[in-house]
């Protein structure tokens, strides 16, 4: 079972949002992401959340 939250999710979707905005505002509002590409900005997501900090 996983340990994502609807905090998690809630962001993750955000997230997604907003890359889909940008997308869109530089492309143009007829343009489709595959869900190949969502698979992989999520799991980047999902890599940089479990990576350690380093401290400044």
């Amino acid at each position: 079972m996983s340990d994502r939250t609807a905090v998690d999710l809630e962001r993750e979707l955000a997230m997604l949002a907003f890359v889909r905005d940008r997308l869109r505002a530089s492309e143009g509002n007829d343009v489709r992401i595959p869900t190949t590409s969502v698979d992989q900005v999520l799991d980047e997501l999902s890599s940089l959340a479990r990576s350690p900090r380093v401290p400044n």
